[in-house]
């Protein structure tokens, strides 16, 4: 573990430094770094992914090299799993960041898988909107499944859910039932949160 906890200590100097190195060595310095923030969980990692001038030189980072699709990645994956797992307080710099990067439709699928455990999203105008949109992001079929698990945790959260968006959340949900490309126990589990959401219209 105190290698792994160096190893993570040096990346962060890196990062700190970005500045000294090419786009193709920084490329492999976010791609060690997103690691650490997504795999095993450790109380030993926290001091450093709670880092909110870390998260915002990662940011800088993707907005200098906005076509290096797999470092934007990278980031968004970091950067999100720094919020979700590690509860990095996002400021409102990074979660703008996020917002653009639902309209870059190579990296919106891991926007998607984190954008809503900031808590920024919950006064989002457009989170509606965007929370329909999931089922047609690429690829479909683990964004259908990431957009059920949204809505499962809205309704978990007894959160408000408007009238007209639950509507669009069962007509979803029932086309996709339709398609017959879920187990029994899936369609049982679509079916209960289509009961939920009808209770609540």
């Amino acid at each position: 573990m105190q290698q792994k906890i160096k190893t993570l200590e040096d990346l962060k100097d890196k990062l700190y430094l970005w500045k000294s190195y090419n786009e193709e060595n920084l490329e492999k310095i976010v791609s060690e770094f997103e690691k650490f923030p997504r795999k095993e969980f450790s109380i030993s990692y926290i001091p450093m992914l709670t880092d909110s001038l870390l998260a915002e030189h990662l940011i800088t980072i993707g907005k200098i090299f906005p076509a290096n699709t797999h470092m934007l990645i990278n980031i968004i994956s970091s950067i999100g799993n720094m919020v979700g797992r590690y509860k990095l307080y996002p400021t409102d710099k990074v979660f703008d960041f996020f917002k653009e990067a639902t309209t870059h439709k190579k990296v919106n699928y891991y926007v998607s898988l984190n954008i809503s455990s900031f808590p920024q999203y919950t006064s989002w105008e457009e989170r509606w909107d965007y929370l329909i949109s999931i089922p047609n992001i690429s690829p479909k079929k683990k964004s259908i499944v990431n957009f059920h698990t949204e809505v499962k945790k809205m309704l978990s959260a007894k959160g408000i859910i408007p009238f007209q968006v639950a509507e669009k959340i069962v007509i979803i949900l029932k086309n996709h039932i339709n398609t017959g490309e879920l187990s029994d126990y899936s369609i049982e589990d679509y079916l209960n949160t289509i009961h939920a959401l009808e209770q609540k219209t």
